[in-house]
């Protein structure tokens, strides 16, 4: 990248954070405080008033949903938040000479890095009250999150061109998000799960690094490196076919906005 793209690119991810939280009486605290929140709502919802019973990794259920819950929202808010970005920023891409993708970019990252706090806030707290976490452990979580993070840059790369030919693209984008936190092991482990119906999840490129997340970070559950493969040339896969796509239709970018 170049040096002036990358001057851009800064600039771009400090108009994401002032629109992110502009107008906001809290500003930048909601990053500590939404994850708090969430979790004190789930560990209500699922430790008080609907006493869950599913599970895994040694983990008490609010803790094992948690470990799956933030890292799903860092793929799917940086998906959701990208599609429309070609749309959102039509003005200046007729008027400034920049690369578009570059626009995409400074959204899924700084969606990214919102939501990546946002689990670091929690593995805080999860620390503080008894999670121990290996250095494997942590390797192993890392690379969850690179290939969940690849994998949205990917598809976000995708469906933010395609949002420009076909507008109501989004709605569908967020209906097919909605569905994936169901087929993904966010809300249980494929392991409770009938032996026919976890073999057909496994068909999910994301299940394996949601699973590598929570697993590595639970402390006591070895994670075998393999398992992440998939998912890995899954996302790689679909970040060629977005360049390709790209360097295709992202000349007639400009004829559609």
């Amino acid at each position: 990248m170049a040096v002036a793209h990358r001057a851009v690119l800064r600039e771009l991810l400090a108009r994401e954070w002032r629109e992110r939280y502009q107008g906001s009486l809290l500003g930048g605290a909601w990053l500590g405080l939404q994850p708090l929140l969430q979790l004190g709502v789930l560990a209500l919802v699922f430790g008080t008033l609907l006493p869950a019973r599913a599970g895994g990794a040694g983990l008490p259920y609010p803790a094992f949903l948690a470990l799956g819950l933030f890292p799903w929202l860092l793929f799917a808010n940086a998906v959701n938040r990208a599609t429309t970005t070609y749309l959102d920023h039509a003005g200046l891409i007729a008027r400034v000479p920049l690369p578009a993708s570059l626009y995409v970019h400074a959204r899924v990252l700084a969606s990214v890095l919102v939501d990546g706090l946002g689990l670091l806030v929690v593995v805080v707290l999860l620390v503080a009250t008894g999670l121990r976490p290996t250095p494997a452990g942590l390797a192993v979580a890392l690379a969850g999150l690179a290939v969940l993070s690849i994998a949205a840059l990917a598809l976000a790369r995708i469906v933010a061109l395609l949002q420009v030919f076909v507008r109501d693209l989004a709605a569908i984008v967020g209906q097919l998000t909605g569905l994936g936190f169901f087929l993904s092991p966010v809300l249980y482990a494929r392991d409770q799960l009938p032996p026919s119906t976890a073999a057909w999840l496994a068909w999910n490129p994301l299940a394996a690094p949601l699973e590598a997340v929570r697993h590595g970070l639970a402390g006591d559950v070895p994670v075998a490196w393999g398992a992440l493969l998939p998912g890995a040339v899954a996302a790689a896969v679909l970040l060629l076919a977005s360049v390709a796509l790209q360097r295709r239709a992202g000349r007639h970018l400009e004829d559609f906005l």
